[in-house]
């Protein structure tokens, strides 16, 4: 994918989706760095980012395809084993122009909305009193649109759900159809696979089995649990908080809000935990139960985590989740 423009008749120039400078040549040739996430990119920003993921090897081998993460924030992107790619949060220090237009966006709409104030600090670490660079703000649309395109794909019965989102960082939201794919975490097989279809073709079909289509005016939770040395948090319905605690897992906090809020809000602890999040391999074999998945969003149990400070005008349902109501199903469900 390229960013061009054409002018009086001329062939289209092919500029840096990064930092804007003019780009000619073939991918790979002098000053023409390496198409990576989609987009050209000048020498000098390709640079800035070649060693930025981490591959993980986890997805089938046959897939051509593989997870990644981010050295910087953590993340998670989907790439082509050939392909380059990059962190569909992270930009840098020559980001410039096109690549901060989402931020700009984001930061006129703040002195009208002092809620998104709010939400753009907590995610950039800033006090109520510091002015938001151009650059945190658009990071943090990439984290809003990345956390959004995930939560429409997201499903009963799959765990650490992510993907690869055409655009991002750089447009604040998709841009094109183009993907290396949607892919989870199956509960019942343990299997990665690419979510093309309503259920897991490895296994029989489960009752109940609910695509976003028929869950996306549900309520939207963010909840905290914990089990034995460990705190798991993330985002889903009544039945995702059941599912911890029916695999042993101990409540500590849920909090209900609207669907932006609780996204706003996972992908503000997803950057603030990302450091205590990082070396959780060695326990990952014998701590967690099995619906912690692959250690998505799981931090040792010292790490201070308060659900309202992040989810600052949700409202705190714990209460509702004894042990009666999440035995039976009767935990909250109400619209957002």
């Amino acid at each position: 994918m390229t960013a061009r423009g054409k002018t009086a008749g001329r062939p289209a120039e092919v500029v840096c989706v990064n930092c804007g400078e003019a780009v000619r040549g073939r991918a790979g040739s002098r000053g023409h760095g390496p198409d990576i996430a989609w987009y050209v990119h000048y020498r000098p920003c390709a640079a800035l980012v070649e060693d930025q993921m981490e591959r993980l090897h986890v997805l089938p081998e046959d897939s051509a395809a593989d997870l990644y993460r981010c050295r910087t924030c953590g993340a998670h992107r989907v790439c082509h084993t050939r392909w380059r790619t990059r962190c569909h949060i992270c930009l840098d220090d020559r980001s410039t122009g096109y690549a901060l237009a989402a931020g700009e966006r984001v930061l006129a709409r703040v002195p009208h909305e002092p809620a998104l104030g709010d939400q753009v600090r907590r995610f950039a670490g800033l006090t109520p009193a510091d002015a938001v660079p151009v650059r945190a703000a658009a990071e943090f649309q990439a984290a809003i649109a990345f956390g959004t395109e995930l939560d429409r794909r997201r499903r009963d019965g799959w765990n650490d759900v992510t993907g690869d989102v055409h655009g991002l960082p750089w447009c604040g939201e998709r841009t094109g159809p183009s993907s290396h794919g949607t892919w989870g975490v199956h509960d019942r097989c343990g299997a990665w696979q690419r979510l093309r279809e309503r259920s897991c073709p490895q296994c029989p079909p489960e009752p109940g089995d609910r695509s976003f289509a028929a869950l996306r005016d549900t309520t939207h939770l963010l909840y905290l649990v914990r089990h034995r040395g460990l705190l798991k948090f993330g985002v889903g319905g009544a039945r995702r908080v059941r599912q911890h605690l029916l695999a042993g897992a101990e409540l500590v906090e849920v909090v209900e809000g609207r669907h932006a809020d609780v996204i706003a809000a996972e992908a503000t602890l997803k950057r603030q935990k990302r450091e205590a999040a990082m070396p959780l391999r060695a326990w990952r074999t014998w701590r967690m139960p099995a619906s912690f998945g692959r250690g998505t969003e799981v931090v040792r149990a010292g790490v201070r985590i308060r659900l309202a400070d992040v989810l600052t005008d949700g409202r705190d349902v714990t209460a509702t989740f004894t042990t009666t109501a999440w035995r039976t199903g009767s935990a909250p469900s109400r619209r957002s």
